[in-house]
């Protein structure tokens, strides 16, 4: 199935949240793992809430209703390489494959709303971050944290992904 907007998108997902969801991306299939309705201490005061789906195969989908954005990685980072604890939130801007992204979201702190799919320890919970988008160049999304369970980095490295790019095949 593809969806006409964003909405339809989202509320199929919520709706009908399994295990058993096939999400076919750039022609790939994906087994959801988990999928979890989150906020943050930064964003409250905005209604910023957010989902994020990881995948069986490795790889997770951010959504961000505030902005009606889809993000999307094929890997799951943990720790990215080159990018160490003292950097986080402390450096302005932060290079990453040879591209420079800015500070944007300091110190914050990831409170779970709803787990819909999957064991909490299937997916990233409650967690200190902070946020850092490109200077230039295509929309990205760089978030470098901490777990709070067990204090192990939880960094996500993905690209702005168009919902023409994005089915559910099966349930």
């Amino acid at each position: 199935m593809k969806f006409k907007n964003f909405n339809s998108f989202l509320r199929n997902l919520t709706s009908k949240a399994s295990t058993k969801t096939i999400i076919l991306i750039k022609n790939k299939k994906k087994t959801v793992k988990a999928m979890i309705h989150l906020t943050s201490k930064n964003y409250l005061n905005e209604n910023g809430d957010y989902y994020k789906i990881f995948f069986k195969e490795d790889g997770y989908l951010l959504i961000i209703p505030g902005t009606k954005e889809v993000y999307f990685s094929d890997i799951l980072q943990g720790k990215i390489p080159g990018i160490t604890d003292e950097m986080i939130g402390k450096k302005k801007i932060i290079i990453l494959n040879g591209k420079k992204y800015r500070l944007e979201n300091k110190d914050d702190y990831q409170f779970v709303l709803r787990l819909y799919v999957g064991s909490p320890l299937d997916i990233e919970g409650e967690c200190r971050f902070s946020d850092y988008l490109p200077i230039e160049g295509p929309h990205e999304f760089l978030s470098l944290g901490w777990l709070s369970y067990d204090k192990k980095r939880a960094d996500l490295h993905c690209k702005v992904i168009d919902l023409k790019d994005i089915g559910v095949v099966r349930r």
